[in-house]
């Protein structure tokens, strides 16, 4: 049996380079002998603790070229991101704490549909720019659909999560709550100070590597000893 390279994705649904670091490594996993691991964490507690600020607000500048930027990775990598005009204002007022308690709640209850969760709130995030603040704003990312074209027919998909109001009760508990706060201070021990981070440990343990940022597959390729592919587009569930 083939053994798989771990790479260890920290993100946060707040992060636009997040949703496209997720949906690039997932497709990643068909041409690659990889095992992607999930990890929320909370970007705003990360940024406090290693005494970083929230790009759009360092400078006007970079955030003006950060939103164009955004749509330039978002049409190369084929997932419909929309960029709000008020882009700063839209990840500055915005709490995703809640959504990413979500998605560590439902690796524990439906695992299975841990990644489904994660897209559909990057989804109303960052494509409806819809708050997933409320539990309201959650239940009805839940609820977010999409067609992907699959076998010549366009297939209507959507998180289809089991018993919502349990995981709804469950990001109000202690213990995750406790649980995104271990991922963020897993992801400071490592030297984050942004999302997404990318942590890569080789198939045979021999060597580990930490990335920053959503365009590092072919270094990533490079490291594991394969050949990058460019965006997979025809891979895209979007």
């Amino acid at each position: 049996m083939t053994r798989h390279h771990i790479i260890k994705l920290y993100y946060d649904i707040i992060s636009p380079y997040s949703f496209i670091g997720f949906e690039s490594l997932l497709r990643y996993r068909v041409v690659w002998p990889i095992d992607v691991v999930l990890k929320p964490i909370c970007l705003g507690g990360l940024f406090r603790d290693v005494g970083n600020k929230p790009p759009v607000k360092s400078c006007e500048a970079k955030a003006t070229y950060m939103a164009k930027e955004i749509e330039m990775i978002a049409r190369h990598f084929g997932v419909p991101m929309i960029v709000p005009k008020n882009f700063s204002e839209h990840v500055m007022d915005s709490s995703t704490i809640d959504a990413c308690r979500l998605i560590i709640a439902t690796q524990q209850l439906q695992p299975e549909k841990a990644e489904a969760v994660s897209r559909c709130l990057f989804s109303r995030f960052w494509i409806e720019n819809a708050p997933v603040q409320s539990e309201d704003d959650i239940k009805k990312a839940l609820y977010f659909t999409y067609f992907t074209y699959f076998s010549n027919y366009y297939v209507l998909k959507k998180a289809q999560v089991e018993n919502t109001k349990e995981l709804l009760e469950e990001i109000k508990k202690d213990q995750i709550k406790e649980q995104l706060k271990l991922n963020t201070k897993e992801a400071q021990e490592i030297g984050a100070f942004g999302m997404p981070w990318i942590t890569v440990t080789r198939a045979d343990n021999a060597a580990t590597e930490n990335y920053f940022g959503s365009d590092r597959l072919p270094i990533i390729g490079e490291f594991i000893g394969e050949s990058y592919h460019g965006p997979l587009r025809h891979l895209s569930l979007f």
